[in-house]
């Protein structure tokens, strides 16, 4: 990529980068940035500008699964995950279920969705989420307050109602289900919020529960994230005992060729310090700071300051 030229906005392919879920995850962005169920005041990757509820065909199917294939051929070393991820919620994506049976057919990784799990009471939606091997939905919130100042759903979703599409989708689900809660402090942290959030998940019984928090840029400024003491203190009190989710090891992934795109690629989708950029890269710090430098240079990447520290996204 040329450090003058700007991405597409048909680029539906990020990465591989080191995840905190699933070791070095290649994402894939089913929709347009950023066509979401939800608003959440913690998101990394913005606000929302489509907020909606209605299943569509977004990004074409076809053209995507392409872009999958090009990006395997190029890389030296298989990505431990493919995750349907990205700047909005897949299943909103009509073709969700297609897209993942194509996706496991490739055999080059275990094929993951990372959902906000605001439809999984439609039917329709947890039989193609059933054709992942990993599915990760989200629960920040069991009262209908709380939902709506952490999360600020579209007109017509509660919480009430997707806590039971998880309870059924755990049912019918076969693989490895993770719930993850995020907690904001000050609004989803109260001890009733939290008894509720216990409930629900033991509840639904996933494989496992991952508790996370505000880390990079959000959504909206002022929201602060929870300590990692008290993080640590909420995750023993679940039952069994949650999983705080710690930083991802790095990882070479090789394809030095396109490293600028790589770059650009990941941080237009969430905002990352140049510590995750070399990681992702199999950079040392020394070589991901020229690269930043030159992205910042050519207009291609800016500077955010968030809790003390320093994180690169890219325009």
């Amino acid at each position: 990529m040329s450090l003058t030229s700007r991405q597409s906005d048909d680029q539906a392919v990020f990465g591989p980068v080191p995840s905190r879920r699933l070791g070095l995850s290649l994402g894939v962005d089913l929709l347009w940035p950023k066509t979401c169920t939800l608003d959440c005041v913690y998101c990394e990757c913005g606000p929302t500008t489509q907020k909606t509820t209605q299943r569509g065909r977004f990004r074409p199917a076809e053209d995507v699964l392409a872009q999958v294939r090009k990006r395997l051929e190029q890389l030296d070393v298989p990505p431990d995950h493919i995750t349907l991820a990205g700047s909005g919620e897949p299943t909103l994506h009509l073709d969700l279920g297609l897209v993942l049976r194509r996706l496991r057919e490739m055999n080059a990784g275990r094929v993951a969705v990372l959902t906000n799990g605001t439809l999984c009471f439609d039917e329709r939606v947890r039989d193609e989420l059933c054709q992942a091997e990993v599915v990760v939905p989200s629960l920040d919130a069991v009262s209908q307050r709380a939902f709506q100042q952490v999360n600020r759903p579209a007109k017509g979703l509660s919480a009430a109602a997707m806590i039971e599409g998880l309870k059924l989708l755990r049912r019918q689900f076969k693989g490895q289900f993770i719930l993850e809660i995020l907690l904001v402090e000050g609004l989803n942290d109260t001890p009733g919020e939290l008894a509720g959030l216990m409930a629900a998940a033991k509840a639904i019984g996933p494989d496992a529960v991952q508790l996370n928090t505000i880390v990079r840029p959000p959504a909206v400024a002022g929201f602060r994230p929870v300590d990692d003491q008290r993080l640590a203190d909420i995750a023993a009190a679940f039952d069994p005992p949650a999983q705080v989710i710690a930083p991802p090891r790095a990882r070479a992934v090789g394809d030095h060729g396109h490293l600028a795109r790589q770059a650009v690629e990941m941080t237009r989708r969430r905002p990352c310090t140049i510590e995750d950029i070399a990681a992702a890269l199999g950079l040392a710090g020394d070589a991901a700071a020229d690269l930043v430098a030159s992205l910042r240079a050519a207009g291609l990447m800016g500077l955010e300051r968030h809790d003390g520290r320093e994180y690169y996204r890219g325009v």
